[in-house]
């Protein structure tokens, strides 16, 4: 897929990384998760302007550097301003439990790159 960088995240407000949402906020902002956390979250505001439908995505990459889950919510053309979003996916239970170490989190709006957020699954001791 060709990445297209945003010029100095344009349309990023704000991106974070954390245990659940509340009121549309982030909440318990962390980069270090454990197997019995129900999910890691990525939360985004944004601003961006469309004429068109547009996706907004989300890629999830295993310490192994291979694409675990992708997740995309198509949006409705218009004119957004600090608009909040969010996506997740679950580890307590699944398969990301039992991958410890560094991941990433990549935002894109289509095929612009937004940002990238590391993130860990500590490992069971």
């Amino acid at each position: 897929m060709a990445q297209e960088a945003a010029k100095d995240s344009e349309y990023l407000q704000k991106i974070a990384l954390c245990k659940d949402v509340m009121e549309m906020n982030p909440l318990r902002e962390t980069n270090s998760f454990f197997p019995q956390d129900e999910k890691v979250v990525t939360w985004l505001r944004f601003s961006y302007d469309s004429a068109e439908n547009f996706i907004i995505k989300w890629e999830w990459i295993s310490p192994q550097g291979k694409l675990y889950h992708r997740g995309e919510v198509e949006m409705e053309a218009g004119s957004y301003i600090n608009y909040r979003t969010w996506y997740w996916i679950k580890i307590k239970g699944n398969y990301a439990s039992q991958l410890p170490g560094e991941w990433k989190a990549r935002v894109y709006i289509n095929d612009i790159f937004l940002a990238e957020k590391n993130f860990f699954i500590v490992g069971i001791l």
